[in-house]
């Protein structure tokens, strides 16, 4: 379950001389600099505040995936950049009831690569057993990154193509993007799901909705049982999402759904 901290952050003001930084050029830059790869690492959501207490002291309000996530061992180069001019304390303020649970299981058999309409409060990568949240400090850096930017670029923008379609009253073109599977965005969408696959040495699925709103029809209803993308039978997977069942093709890799 995803906990609301309060980072208690120092600077290291006499260690610093600004004109050898590289990354940053100020006290307030250093900072940011912090939240923004601590983000970007996948140790925390991006929905942070800041506040300038004093002098050289701040306190940053973050939402982690779990209480481990901001451990030293999972921080890399970048975030390593700024942390060390920092002492950081960190308090918990408790569970954030707004987030949905982090996965549990000992044993994933497989992982589904899931994006909704939600920018950077969730994890792109979820479980196939039950269906939660994969925090992406656990996830392996894709293709040549050393942070989680390919998998959050890819998250904004299927977002941002679907707040458009909601928002332009079912625009065709945003709706194929998002439906279709051999549209730009998808077909990006499984190159990184491939990706993930060959890192991950367990298979990934892509997430593939068919249950889209419609301003005119409401909901529309589904009644193929076929994989979208090739055509052959689906199989029912083992979580099922209320009204909505939930299957997949494991030749194409592609979880779908319909309406019961």
């Amino acid at each position: 379950m995803c906990r609301l901290l309060n980072l208690e952050i120092r600077v290291k003001s006499d260690e610093i001389n600004y004109n050898e930084e590289e990354f940053f050029s100020n006290e307030q830059e250093l900072i940011e600099d912090y939240l923004c790869t601590l983000y970007l690492n996948g140790q925390i959501y991006s929905d942070y505040n800041l506040v300038n207490i004093e002098q050289h002291k701040y306190q940053a309000f973050v939402n982690v995936p779990n209480l481990e996530s901001l451990s030293e061992k999972y921080n890399n180069e970048y975030v390593n950049r700024s942390y060390k001019h920092l002492v950081v304390q960190i308090k918990e303020m408790g569970k954030n009831i707004l987030y949905g649970p982090n996965c549990n299981c000992e044993d994933v058999p497989y992982y589904i690569l899931y994006c909704t309409s939600e920018i950077g409060t969730s994890s792109p990568v979820i479980c196939g057993k039950c269906g939660n949240d994969i925090p992406l400090y656990k996830v392996p850096y894709l293709f040549t990154d050393e942070e989680h930017f390919t998998l959050i670029n890819y998250q904004k923008t299927y977002a941002s193509v679907h707040e458009l379609y909601m928002q332009s009253l079912s625009d065709r073109f945003t709706k194929n993007q998002l439906l279709k599977p051999n549209s730009s965005l998808n077909k990006r969408a499984f190159k990184i799901r491939e990706e993930l696959e060959n890192k991950i040495k367990k298979p990934v699925y892509l997430s593939l909705s068919r249950v889209f709103f419609d301003h005119k029809n409401d909901y529309k209803k589904i009644d193929s049982d076929k994989c979208p993308k090739c055509g052959k039978n689906l199989e029912e997977c083992e979580y099922q999402f209320d009204s909505v069942k939930i299957f997949k093709c494991d030749d194409c890799r592609l979880i779908t759904d319909k309406l019961n």
